[in-house]
Order: structure tokens, then sequence, then C-alpha cells
């Protein structure tokens, strides 16, 4: 309200209408002091809000530098097991090459045990063959042996007959010479006889020089599972150290021990 509209008042109701006034702006100030007030709680109450938000964010940023710490430990860590995983890699690396090489090795080494095993296995079957060759030679010579002894045990006997005829004989022309009167020759044994005989043979002539000795022959000797076979000049079939004659075909290894027989 201007001084142009109080013109016309006096003063009390002047004074009165400023009055009015001034109550009603007190009561605007009182409700704008309660705003204010509410405003400045308000106020408080974010500034509070706010502190504690800034201590949330410090407390925040605490942790944010904790874990930067963590994670940059993290990270060398993480580099160091990189460095390692590349050097792990790179030994495996040469493991695996060093292992390819190796299956090369094994495989060229299967290879010659391949071959060496068909030469065995070749050998084996050869040796079988032998080994059933030499078991029948064997048998065959044990067969001829046995042979030979049953010869050797039949001459025995027919000595035996002709040296009791001849006794007989000798017996009987001296019983016959006795009653004729007769005298007798002296008879020599028959090893007497056959020695006096060689005896007379290999007497030398006069002038004649004298004979060689025989030397004795040497024959070739084999080995078999550690036992020793003489081989026969004449046939090749292997006789005992101690044959006297080849079981085979006959031949005279040690013709002294036969005239000795």
């Amino acid at each position: 309200m201007s001084n142009e509209d109080l013109g016309g008042l006096s003063l009390w109701d002047q004074v009165q209408t400023y009055v009015a006034k001034i109550k009603k702006l007190e009561v605007e100030i009182k409700e704008k002091s309660k705003q204010i007030e509410e405003k400045e709680k308000e106020l408080a109450e974010k500034e509070a809000k706010i502190q504690d938000l800034q201590k949330k964010i410090e407390e925040k940023e605490k942790f944010l530098d904790k874990k930067s710490s963590e994670l940059e430990e993290y990270a060398k860590k993480l580099e160091e097991m990189k460095n390692e995983y590349a050097q792990k890699t790179k030994e495996i690396e040469e493991k695996i090459n060093a292992i390819l090489q190796s299956e090369k090795v094994l495989k060229e080494y299967e290879e010659a045990l391949a071959s060496a095993k068909e030469k065995i296995e070749a050998n084996l079957e050869e040796l079988t063959k032998f080994q059933e060759y030499f078991t029948k030679a064997v048998e065959e010579i044990t067969a001829k042996q046995k042979e030979f002894i049953e010869k050797s045990s039949q001459v025995i006997k027919m000595q035996t007959t002709l040296s009791d005829l001849r006794e007989k004989m000798i017996s009987t022309i001296q019983s016959l010479a006795e009653s004729a009167k007769v005298p007798l020759p002296e008879v020599a044994a028959p090893e007497t006889a056959a020695a006096e005989s060689k005896a007379v043979e290999a007497k030398p002539e006069e002038g004649a020089a004298a004979p060689e000795e025989k030397k004795e022959e040497e024959f070739e000797v084999v080995i078999v599972d550690g036992e020793e076979f003489i081989k026969c000049p004449q046939c090749g079939t292997l006789n005992s150290k101690d044959a006297i004659m080849c079981y085979n075909c006959g031949y005279v290894f040690k013709p002294e021990e036969l005239e000795n027989q």
C-alpha cells in the first residue's frame, strides 16, 4: 500500500495499518525463519551425510589404494608367472623335440631289432635243422657203434674159438706124432708168427736205406656241446675221439690198436 493510498486515512489508521503490516511481516519473517531453520537443519543433515559420504569415500580411497598396491603386486607376480611360463614353454618345447628325436632313434632301433630278430629266427631255424641233422647223425652213429661193438664181440668170440681149435689141433697132432714117433716142427702161435713175418718183411736189404718211421696221422677235431669228435677224412662222418675206425665207411683211425686187437 503506497503513501498515496494512505493519504485519505487518519494517523491512527495509518499506524494500525503499519502495525498490521509489521505483524504480517513478522509472521512472514517467522515463517521464513522457520523455513530457514528447516533449511539449516536439512543442510546440517545433508552436511552430516556429506561428511559421512566423505568419510566413506576416504575409506574407499584407502581401500582402492590398498587394492591398487595389491594389484601392482599381483601384476608383478603375473609378469613373473608369465616369464616362468615362457621359460617352462621353452623347456617343454625342447623336451618335445628331444622326445621326437628319441622316438626317431627308437624307431630306427626297433627296425634294427626287427631285422636282427628276423636274422636270429633264420639262424634258429638253421640251428634247429642242424640239431635235427646232428641228432639223426648221433642216432646213426650210436646204432653203428652198437653194431660195431656187436661185431667186435663176434670177432673176439671167433678168435677165442680159433684159439681153442688151434690148441685142440696141436694137441691132436702131438698125440699122433707121439704114437707114430715122428718129430714135429715147432709151431709158433699166430701172433708170434705174424710178428716174425712182419719182422722179415720189414727187414731192410743190405745196403738199402732204412724205411722212414710212419708218422701218426692227425685228424680234424670238431667240438659239439663241449664234446670232441674226430671227423672222418674219407666220408666226413663225426666219430667219437676214442673210435678206432669210422662208424660209417670203416676208415681206420688207429691201425696199431686194431692190430693189437
